[in-house]
């Protein structure tokens, strides 16, 4: 019996030892393509349950590039604005939806119409005989949402050292 006991024991540790590797789960790696290393290191791991995935290090994006066209400053919709005076450090900040220019165009065109409803741009004006730098302004943030704009802008706006709003 001992002939029997010792091959039934060996063949059960064999067909476990067989079971336990092929239970085993593979290794994924993934390296870069360099032709000379990789069917080295291919190589080196066939014996192992370890499966290589390759990339390429030359991407056709890296070459060729898309970029978008600028856009210029008072072609910008969905923003909020800083207006500087050119003849001391106060400034104005504002939001608009629509083109910058536009919006520009019209804070020039209200200083010199005589109405009673004048903006504070307009009254710093005419009470300190200032200029703007209207070829200067700045875009503080972009947002489209309009909301977001607003709250935008009263964070610029309390951020102001010499506000006129």
């Amino acid at each position: 019996f001992d002939t029997i006991n010792h091959r039934l024991h060996s063949s059960t540790r064999k067909s476990t030892s067989k079971f336990a590797i092929e239970n085993e789960t593979p290794s994924y790696f993934t390296v870069p393509f360099l032709p000379s290393l990789t069917d080295n290191l291919r190589y080196n791991l066939k014996d192992t349950n370890t499966t290589l995935s390759y990339y390429s290090l030359n991407k056709l994006n890296a070459i060729i590039r898309s970029h978008k066209d600028v856009i210029p400053k008072d072609s910008n919709k969905n923003v909020v604005y800083k207006i500087e005076c050119d003849n001391c450090d106060a400034t104005y900040v504002g939001q608009t939806s629509r083109k910058l220019g536009t919006r520009i165009n019209e804070h020039k065109k209200h200083i010199n119409r005589c109405t009673t409803n004048k903006s504070v741009i307009t009254e710093h004006r005419l009470n300190f005989d200032h200029e703007f730098k209207w070829d200067d302004v700045k875009i503080l943030n972009k947002e489209s949402f309009y909301n977001k704009r607003l709250i935008s802008e009263m964070i610029c706006i309390k951020r102001q050292h010499n506000g006129l709003n």
